[in-house]
């Protein structure tokens, strides 16, 4: 499945060995180049710079399919429709989007470290934008059944930042295409959007009264 890393970075293709080692050390030779990491007498700046940057692609192994899922579970038109079909048992919801646009940012602190001590810490901001057209899809029982169309397109950008001197430098940007429906996964019942027992209120049923007692 399509991960944050493999949208900032590159992903290894088949028949193509190193695509993401290449990806990866275009981002170092930058940042190495504008002078966010310096030489030190154990190692030079481009080795600083992949090792930190080495450590960010690790933190980024986030699949893209739950940022969505996360999204439509907070607020969209596919809660609505998945809070409906919960509290009514057998109905069916088509839900089409025509386009929507998610934002998406990481930050975290990387400590550069040679020798066992921390010459600097910089801070890695990874901003990714999401773009959703023609969606189509079917939501029954508080659930994601089926992704009948929708074209989706990630936009990634890595920015690190240092305090002294402060300053801001993007090192990696990419775009790429993801198919949904390959990420998503709806086998086996579709994915929950809501928790039907917080969710959906208690449904009242008729008041049984107890049987009379027996007469002898």
């Amino acid at each position: 499945m399509t991960t944050v890393r493999e949208i900032v970075f590159g992903e290894f293709i088949p028949g193509r060995p190193g695509e993401a080692a290449g990806e990866l050390e275009a981002a170092a030779e930058r940042l190495a180049g504008v002078g966010v990491v310096t030489d030190q007498p154990q190692a030079p700046a481009a080795a600083l710079a992949r090792a930190v940057l080495t450590k960010v692609a690790e933190l980024l192994d986030v699949e893209v399919s739950e940022l969505f899922v996360g999204a439509w579970r907070t607020r969209s038109a596919l809660l609505t429709a998945a809070r409906e079909t919960a509290a009514s048992p057998g109905l069916r919801r088509e839900v089409s989007i025509r386009s929507f646009t998610m934002p998406w940012e990481y930050e975290a602190e990387v400590d550069v470290v040679v020798s066992g001590s921390v010459v600097t810490t910089l801070t890695a901001v990874v901003t990714l934008q999401l773009t959703v057209t023609a969606l189509a899809a079917v939501v029954e029982s508080g659930r994601l059944t089926a992704l009948t169309a929708g074209d989706t397109t990630a936009r990634g950008e890595l920015r690190v930042r240092c305090s002294a001197p402060a300053a801001e430098h993007t090192v990696a940007e990419r775009e790429q295409a993801v198919d949904l429906r390959r990420e998503l996964r709806l086998g086996g019942g579709g994915v929950a959007l809501v928790d039907v027992s917080h969710d959906v209120p208690a449904q009242r049923g008729t008041p049984v009264s107890p049987d009379p007692p027996a007469v002898g």
